[in-house]
């Protein structure tokens, strides 16, 4: 019998050491409520309410700023829908992109599946389940992303594989952008920044070394927490999937703010002459 052919699985290098100060804090007051809120939420969420992302991030007390406020994606009916690719900072940017964008399907890892509310959650929305122990079951899950992204179904991936406090981005790993190349989809860059009055934060990162409960308490803690998603010009899946991920990686790392990483160069991937504007040159 051959032996199974286990998958990397990427690490964050950051810790709650990134949060360098600590973010003005919500009162006593304000802390109560929003942990009263949560459990209302939750409670919707597990009953299946179609709005539960949006009181949950109503709840903490998080604002949500989509710059600009809306970006002709895919206009209906007009073929395959985008693959959106975001990078990941916290747990909350599923919640926050589920709430603007409820026809997203989330490619999620298996263990997800397993945990108690959001499991659910994400059983609910149909999220696509990566088992990220096994190669061998990463060509299934991309042509099972392709046949979305045909049938009219947008997916959202996060191609880091992991969370990190928002200052650098991890390099996008390029198997899910196959998916879109084979579909013939748009990939969609969104990029994801938190802010306090006092600038960016990182306090929102689901940190390593983080236990789910420690990062909800330092949100609900946090005074004024905004996160800006910024949604960026279509990438037409031309060429091969490692230049479109470099160019994704790029265009997200120009957004936020942050240096990308060395020899993640624009590379520009060959557009189709009426589709020229679509791409991201900056």
């Amino acid at each position: 019998m051959n032996a199974p052919v286990h998958a990397w699985f990427p690490t964050s290098d950051c810790t709650s050491g990134c949060v360098d100060a600590p973010p003005q804090q919500a009162g006593r007051a304000a802390r109560a409520r929003r942990w009263t809120g949560l459990a209302t939420a939750l409670t919707g969420a597990a009953a299946g309410s179609p709005d539960a992302a949006a009181r949950a991030l109503a709840a903490l007390g998080v604002q949500v700023r989509v710059l600009p406020p809306s970006v002709p994606w895919r206009a209906a009916g007009e073929g395959p829908a985008p693959l959106v690719v975001a990078n990941h900072v916290s747990w909350l940017d599923d919640v926050a992109l589920m709430a603007v964008f409820p026809a997203l399907r989330p490619v999620a890892k298996a263990e997800v599946g397993t945990w108690p509310v959001i499991g659910g959650a994400a059983r609910r929305s149909e999220a696509v389940f990566l088992d990220r122990g096994s190669l061998r079951r990463l060509p299934g899950t991309v042509a099972q992303v392709a046949d979305l992204l045909r049938s009219g179904i947008p997916v959202l991936v996060h191609p880091e594989g992991t969370t990190s406090c928002g200052t650098a981005l991890r390099r996008f790993r390029p198997a899910m952008f196959q998916a879109a190349i084979d579909a013939g989809a748009p990939v969609c860059p969104v990029a994801l920044r938190y802010r306090t009055p006092e600038g960016p934060t990182a306090a929102a990162g689901y940190l390593g070394g983080d236990s789910l409960g420690r990062s909800l308490r330092r949100v609900v803690g946090t005074r004024e927490l905004v996160l800006e998603l910024h949604q960026l010009a279509p990438l037409h899946p031309g060429g091969d999937r490692r230049s479109l991920a470099a160019l994704a990686e790029y265009a997200v790392a120009t957004a936020v703010g942050v240096q990308a990483r060395p020899g993640t160069a624009h590379r520009p991937v060959a557009p189709r002459p009426a589709e020229r504007a679509d791409l991201v040159t900056r």
